[in-house]
């Protein structure tokens, strides 16, 4: 009984360490995944910033008239 129960907590503790490691692996891709967005938003946001400002200066000078 005593060997069962030792047989049962090493696969336990072997189970759990595979998958942490899965996790971390898992983990980094997810991390490395939203770096790239967060440098696509950046990006965008630069272009919008463009873009509105170019609206507005249209926008000024159809009220002007």
């Amino acid at each position: 009984m005593t060997y069962l129960v030792l047989g049962i907590s090493i696969v336990n503790t072997i189970l759990i360490g595979v998958i942490l490691l899965k996790q971390k692996e898992l983990n980094l891709k997810l991390v490395n995944s939203l770096k790239s967005k967060e440098e696509d938003i950046e990006l965008n946001t630069l272009e919008n910033k463009k873009h509105i400002d170019d609206m507005l200066k249209m926008r000024e000078m159809y009220e002007s008239d």
